[in-house]
């Protein structure tokens, strides 16, 4: 899977070998009186790409991912 939306067109093909995981960062924006919110994207990206391959969620719901293994 690519996270190329330009890419979209393009045939997918099975592979032996996934792509690896994309690294991904966090952005915190906190409020006072509101949630404070957590925007999540995978680095590297521009253009539509970036614009496009995002997520944001309350921080209260974000949590650490050795906690979840």
């Amino acid at each position: 899977m690519s996270l190329d939306p330009d890419a979209a067109n393009a045939a997918d093909s099975a592979s032996d070998h996934p792509e690896a995981p994309p690294t991904l960062s966090m952005t915190v924006v906190e409020y006072s009186g509101e949630p404070d919110r957590c925007t999540v994207s995978p680095e590297g990206l521009s253009g539509l790409a970036r614009l496009s391959t995002w997520l944001t969620v309350d921080r209260s719901v974000v949590v650490d991912l050795s906690s979840m293994r």
